[in-house]
């Protein structure tokens, strides 16, 4: 029997069947539930980049979907990206404002930003609702600490050992809180016991050899710094306690070695250099012995000068003009957080003497929060600045700054624009329109406002590498390119603008210079990926090129 043809109407109407089956197949497969899993899924396997497209994927297709929101935002934490992971989880607690993960989680990135207060109102709303949490008590304790609540710390530590009581971190924690409100015996009681627990903890190890190292215990001190030492190299000041009780034991040369180890782990250590002089004299090692002198002199000098500031405020703490000074030095010394702490004091008090330090205050906590990447934060102390001060223009070019960053380029402009109507001759405010025209494509005018920025301030490096990077970028004047990112360099040597001239030589050809330049970069910003990005793309132009040949 021959088989029957299909008709044509029949072929057609089993085409349309199976495709409308792969389109409710293909749409029952990627809901925004299926999103979720797999981003869920992706998250635990530590693929973040994945985690992070299925979560965005499952919060598009459900905008009113909090988990997804509250998953997307756990996920931007992990990575460091705070503002992302901000926007996610307060976008989680719109929805749903009893989500414990966008909650717990909002409270863990305000305590990573420095919003310590702000943390803690989070948990003890959240112990309110979840008594039993123990993640929340943790949280709770750890920002008391972080606040030196030490009082609060103690008591909400104690609270996560009624709930786990085999807890080795929380104990050790909580001996550090002891040790901080000078109960030394509460402290090595609860040390001992984490080690009892858990004996490969260094932080524990090393901060009960401290204490003993400090009583004279040095035969007890030795065998627990040793092992902090063994578990975490790094452990900066365990090494250091270290090197006293070799000092103290008279083996000079080893301490030597671990006072060295201590400077290149922390340059400015004014102990180590003392004790590394102290430890070369005895070594007979005199000419290397009065240079370790030399720098702790120097660096004495600056810790005798923060030494007095300190001391001024203490004497006289609600006195804005002190805590500026304070912030002052301490921002000269590269101590940002504690710079911040003493703008913050200084921001919160009336006027001295007929004058009001506020904006200026405000001013120097936008620049230093800027510095560290902290946005938000960033955009809420310039607009104090500019709202006590609107006349002053470094505000507001401060705050154009922040909005390029953010991607807000409009709004920059207006701040970079008002600026310069205030002070045309803001060398930043004009290499700020400048990045702006450059990255709309509007070249010739981005030229001219680098130009511009330059004729104002001949050293403002951020005007020379902006115009280095556009001309390579349009692929003209490239020998200029290459003079304007050296000068660059050589007026701030930062990683970035070696990798703008690596670009610029390897856009003229000069393949060699580009990849000794990117090299150099990636030699002082090791962890930067962008720079070994350029070096992988230029060692593949060198390949090609050598395949030519």
């Amino acid at each position: 029997m021959r088989p029957q043809k299909i008709s044509s109407n029949a072929l057609r109407h089993t085409k349309i069947a199976i495709f409308l089956m792969l389109i409710l197949g293909n749409a029952v497969a990627q809901s925004p539930e299926d999103f979720y899993a797999r981003g869920r899924e992706a998250a635990r396997r530590g693929e973040y980049a994945q985690a992070l497209h299925h979560f965005q994927q499952a919060a598009a297709r459900d905008t009113g979907f909090a988990k997804a929101h509250a998953a997307l935002g756990t996920v931007h934490l992990k990575l460091g990206e705070f503002a992302a992971a901000e926007v996610a989880l307060k976008r989680a607690l719109e929805i749903e404002s009893q989500n414990l993960q966008a909650a717990a989680n909002l409270a863990r990135l305000y305590t990573k930003t420095e919003r310590v207060d702000a943390a803690i109102n989070i948990y003890q709303q959240l112990i309110q609702q979840h008594p039993g949490a123990l993640q929340v008590w943790l949280g709770l304790a750890s920002a008391y600490q972080q606040a030196s609540r030490f009082s609060e710390a103690i008591k909400a530590y104690h609270e996560c050992l009624r709930r786990s009581p085999k807890l080795a971190e929380a104990m050790t924690n909580l001996a550090a809180c002891y040790e901080a409100v000078k109960q030394q015996q509460e402290a090595i009681r609860y040390y001992q016991e984490a080690l009892a627990l858990q004996p490969q903890l260094p932080m524990a190890n090393g901060n009960l050899g401290a204490i003993y190292q400090e009583q004279g215990e040095l035969d007890k001190a030795r065998p627990l710094l040793e092992a902090a030492l063994r578990l975490n190299p790094n452990f900066t000041a365990a090494r250091y306690r270290f090197g006293l009780i070799l000092s103290k034991q008279r083996e000079f040369q080893r301490a030597a070695e671990e006072y060295r180890v201590v400077i290149a782990q922390e340059a400015a250590h004014v102990g180590a250099y003392y004790n590394l002089a102290q430890a070369l004299f005895r070594l007979k090692q005199v000419e290397a012995g009065k240079r370790a002198m030399e720098t702790y002199r120097r660096l004495n000098a600056i810790a005798q000068e923060i030494d007095t500031r300190e001391r001024a405020t203490l004497n006289e703490p609600n006195n804005p003009q002190k805590q500026y000074q304070l912030g002052i030095t301490y921002e000269k010394y590269g101590k940002v957080d504690k710079a911040i702490a003493a703008y913050q004091a200084a921001s919160r008090l009336a006027t001295h003497d007929g004058k009001d330090y506020r904006a200026a205050a405000f001013y120097k906590l936008g620049k230093l929060f800027f510095r560290k990447r902290n946005f938000q934060k960033a955009e809420d102390a310039y607009l104090e600045a500019i709202a006590l001060a609107p006349a002053q223009a470094a505000p507001h070019a401060g705050l154009g700054a922040v909005y390029y960053f953010q991607e807000r380029l409009d709004e920059a402009f207006a701040s970079y624009k008002i600026a310069l109507a205030h002070d045309a001759s803001l060398a930043t405010a004009q290499a700020g329109l400048a990045a702006i025209h450059h990255r709309r494509g509007e070249t010739d005018e981005a030229i001219a406002a680098y130009q511009t920025a330059l004729t104002l301030d001949a050293a403002a490096h951020y005007a020379l590498n902006g115009l280095a990077r556009l001309y390579i970028q349009e692929n003209v004047q490239l020998q200029e390119a290459i003079a304007f990112a050296e000068k660059a360099f050589r007026l701030a040597p930062a990683p970035q603008y070696l990798q703008t001239l690596a670009l610029a030589y390897a856009q003229a050809g000069e393949h060699q210079k580009a990849l000794k330049a990117i090299r150099a970069a990636i030699q002082k910003a090791p962890h930067d990926e962008t720079f070994r990005q350029t070096l992988v793309e230029i060692e593949a132009k060198v390949e090609r090129n050598q395949q030519k040949n």
